[in-house]
């Protein structure tokens, strides 16, 4: 075998490296952690700590209506404590009905104290200029009859709401973002392969006072910008904390069968 001549390796590597930083994510682009100064909330569901006095998340909240339903926001959920467990070092929800149509059984934790913390909530709030993580596992293809499933991550403190992430199993590649804080009113539908049904997808969010950045990956090492508002949460926005799998009741999005839904969470970590 000939070696190749010079110009003819010189070319070859020229081109590896110029095809390898189409692949590599631009500095900017990059959701490191380094310089924030300290991890202030770490959930990496060890054990069950919810519904209870001292427990770090109540298994309801005031964003509901009455606490445990919403349909006036379009929603099947009927929270109930037992649809949520720890598995594997995961939060496991599985929503479940008698009737697509009807009410699912369904969990949310929130960090926002409940009944004055009788039933958990460690009273955790977001503030500005903090990062989060999330690693999410999203409901699978049969799940609802492959309609229905709504997991998200969000915050609440009377209406300042940012949506870490949502999903609806209609658009299983689709990752919706939005900020709805201190009269903010942005969202996004942004398009992943990182995103489908099953996957296991990592979420991160900087919440910046004049522009809230949206990052994805398969992972913490991959994450790259999907998302920049370029409108913020405000200098002194905070809200409390929020996980759940809601059922849709949103027209075109009605379960289609009585399939469990399922999603787990294995990480919820935010640092300041």
């Amino acid at each position: 075998m000939r070696a190749a001549p010079r110009a003819s390796v010189l070319h070859v590597l020229t081109a590896a490296v110029l095809l390898l930083a189409l692949f590599l994510p631009a500095p900017s682009a990059r959701a490191g952690v380094a310089q924030h100064q300290a991890l202030v909330f770490d959930e990496q569901f060890g054990s069950q700590s919810w519904g209870h006095r001292g427990a770090v998340w109540a298994d309801s909240t005031i964003a509901y209506a009455d606490g445990t339903s919403d349909r006036r926001d379009f929603k099947l959920d009927r929270l109930d404590p037992s649809a949520m467990r720890i598995s594997r070092g995961a939060l496991q929800v599985t929503a479940t009905a008698k009737s697509a149509h009807g009410s699912w059984q369904t969990g949310l934790l929130s960090t926002e104290p409940w009944h004055s913390g009788a039933n958990g909530g460690n009273g955790f709030q977001l503030r500005t200029g903090d990062y989060a993580l999330v690693r999410m596992k999203l409901p699978g293809r049969l799940d609802g009859g492959g309609h229905g499933a709504w997991p998200g991550v969000w915050t609440w403190r009377g209406g300042n709401e940012v949506d870490l992430m949502e999903w609806h199993s209609e658009t299983p590649d689709i990752v919706e973002f939005a900020n709805h804080s201190e009269g903010a009113d942005t969202f996004a539908f942004v398009h992943s392969p990182l995103a489908g049904f099953g996957t296991w997808i990592t979420v991160a969010v900087r919440f910046g006072a004049t522009d809230v950045r949206w990052y994805l990956g398969d992972d913490t090492h991959s994450l790259r910008l999907a998302q920049s508002d370029h409108t913020g949460v405000g200098a002194h926005w905070h809200a409390y904390l929020i996980a759940n799998l809601s059922v849709s009741a949103q027209p075109g999005r009605f379960p289609t069968s009585t399939h469990p839904i399922t999603m787990s969470i294995d990480r919820i970590q935010v640092y300041r």
